[in-house]
């Protein structure tokens, strides 16, 4: 008897539920429609609007106020959707990353799926658990740092107290955190190594192996540190490579052949440097040499004046060169020169 009640009860159940079912998925009444939207307009409740005007039947004019009021209804959702955007990265920046979660989530149950703050919401765990992932190795390295000032202490007091119970506690406690800290950052290590994160894995398994010393430990270390030199000169020869041609591209030719010669001082044997260098100084020649004989060719027809110019020009591009600075002399002196008769006479 029980179990026929327990399946007419069952019955009854699903029927309710289909017809609670039913009774949602049947289209409002045009003037019960217009107020549920404005109540849902007030509470920005835009996923139930949506799922209301799909519902009814947009061939019925009864419906036409409501459907006109669909750009008016996107607006609003838009200008909800930067409102939620602006009030979440205030928070952020003000460093309260719940509220600022919250914020998304609370939009996000009212608009599903919606790409822009459901992107920014993944932005921002993303950079939190960064944050929170520096903080901890911030602890952990302070942590280390602490032990490894506190070891020659205790190695004193042992030594002072060796059947000292107390003290035996202390160094037993000690040793434990020791080793504990040790095995994390080799860990930390391990994870940077992966990632390509050296200069954190060479603090990580110089910081382990200072707290419990270990060969493959030193080994890394000073693998990963001839990288990171390897990787700093890479990076200064970038940085002098993108100099040189800025300074070319801007006919500031010693200065670029300065540049030059600075690479090749700290990797001498580099053919692609060594033939840049000398191009550039057979240009620079070639511009001199081209600046010096049109500078004779003034000077020859008396106009001293353009002669100096064109000299002075050729200077720049060869500031060392003696017969240079002996035609800009000389070239000086015959001007000085017509300058005092013009005005004797």
């Amino acid at each position: 008897m029980k179990y026929f009640l327990n399946i007419i009860r069952t019955a009854i159940i699903s029927i309710l539920g289909l017809t609670v079912f039913s009774c949602a998925l049947m289209p409002l009444s045009p003037e019960k429609l217009n107020s549920n939207i404005e109540h849902w307009l007030s509470q920005n409740e835009y996923d139930k609007i949506d799922s209301a005007l799909n519902r009814i039947d947009k061939s019925n004019t009864k419906y036409q106020s409501s459907l006109d009021n669909k750009s008016l209804i996107e607006n609003k959702k838009q200008k909800f959707i930067i409102s939620t955007s602006d009030n979440a990265k205030k928070f952020q920046l003000n460093n309260k990353w719940q509220q600022a979660l919250d914020t998304y989530d609370n939009a996000l149950k009212k608009i599903k799926d919606q790409p822009k703050l459901s992107q920014e919401r993944a932005d921002l765990i993303l950079q939190r658990d960064e944050q929170i992932d520096t903080l901890k190795k911030d602890m952990m390295m302070q942590r280390a740092n602490a032990l490894i000032s506190y070891k020659k202490i205790y190695e004193k007091l042992l030594a002072l107290i060796p059947e000292d119970k107390r003290a035996q506690q202390d160094i037993h406690h000690y040793n434990k955190n020791r080793i504990e800290v040790a095995s994390q950052l080799n860990f930390c290590g391990d994870q940077a190594r992966k990632n390509k994160q050296y200069l954190l894995a060479s603090d990580c398994y110089s910081l382990s192996n200072k707290l419990a010393p270990t060969k493959q430990k030193l080994l890394w270390v000073t693998s990963i540190n001839k990288k990171l030199i390897k990787q700093s000169n890479k990076k200064s020869n970038d940085e002098l490579l993108a100099a040189y041609e800025a300074a070319y591209k801007k006919q500031q030719y010693q200065k670029a052949r300065q540049h030059l010669s600075t690479l090749l001082t700290s990797n001498p044997s580099n053919k692609k440097n060594k033939m840049l260098l000398n191009a550039l100084d057979k240009e620079i020649s070639e511009m001199a040499l081209k600046k010096i004989t049109s500078g004779k060719t003034f000077y020859n027809e008396k106009k001293i004046d353009k002669a100096l110019k064109m000299w002075q020009q050729a200077l720049l591009l060869e500031p060392d060169n003696v017969e240079i600075i002996q035609l800009i002399n000389r070239a000086k002196k015959v001007s000085k020169k017509i300058q005092s008769l013009e005005k004797s006479q």
